[in-house]
């Protein structure tokens, strides 16, 4: 479903998403799955019941197995019982159901609320392993105030949806791709409080790279959190501080 239901539901609530759509569909196809279809849930999707909605899906794409995790459910009100109504229509409708088990990680179960956590947290050794791959985000190469440029330690700056679940204030050791070339880099993400700043941005100083990325798309694994987000003295301070975040950085995507 796309957008998240709660968007609709109640559209004062706005959820992070952990993955653009056409990142989600770019997973599942890596995953194994043929093809995949997104449903757009709307308010009058809202109101069919899981038993309408079950057998439109059979008829759509002829459904002989649904597939439901542990607390799934869909249809109006979002029924608790949604498995014993799935498991009685299928006596009759023509398709199996089969419901997966939870699984865990270190005594903690794998979802979508485990990994907001981990990423607020700046853990993303934790996000790694419940997501099976590093955290990215990105988007196009946006000016920024070149501040890093003045200080020897030139950055892209990169402009993402505000609905995308943001890691914790701080540096990172980070992978980049842009036009279909790889980089190492560390990126703030942060308030540039020694500036003042104010807004939260996303900058990456990429390791042996020289030159303009204006208007490009780039793609960034955070792979380490070095540090917390800190309000230096002057630009001096910040520059030694720097250098030693690259080095950190450089450090951890060589090991």
């Amino acid at each position: 479903l796309h957008p998240h239901p709660i968007t609709v539901l109640r559209p004062e609530i706005q959820p992070s998403y952990l993955t653009t759509l056409e990142r989600r569909i770019d997973l599942m196809m890596q995953a194994g799955m043929a093809w995949v279809i997104p449903m757009t849930f709307t308010s009058d999707v809202a109101e069919i019941e899981c038993e309408d909605l079950a057998l439109a899906f059979q008829e759509l794409v002829g459904m002989k197995l649904l597939v439901m995790g542990p607390d799934a459910a869909f249809g109006r009100g979002a029924p608790k019982d949604t498995y014993e109504r799935m498991l009685h229509l299928s006596k009759t409708a023509g398709f199996d159901v089969l419901r997966i088990e939870p699984l865990m990680h270190d005594h903690e179960r794998y979802s979508s609320t485990a990994v907001r956590k981990a990423l607020a947290e700046g853990d993303m050794g934790r996000v790694t392993a419940l997501l099976g791959r590093h955290y990215s985000l990105s988007g196009p190469v946006v000016k920024g105030f070149e501040r890093g440029r003045t200080i020897g330690f030139p950055t892209a700056n990169i402009s993402i949806a505000a609905d995308r679940a943001m890691p914790a204030l701080g540096v990172y050791a980070t992978r980049a791709k842009v036009n279909g070339q790889r980089y190492l880099g560390a990126t703030n993400i942060g308030r540039r409080p020694t500036f003042d700043a104010g807004h939260v941005s996303i900058e990456t100083n990429l390791f042996d790279f020289a030159g303009d990325l204006y208007g490009q798309r780039m793609e960034i694994d955070f792979v380490e959190r070095i540090r917390a987000e800190v309000k230096f003295g002057g630009i001096e301070e910040l520059a030694t501080q720097i250098a030693k975040d690259v080095a950190k950085a450089r450090e951890i995507l060589a090991s």
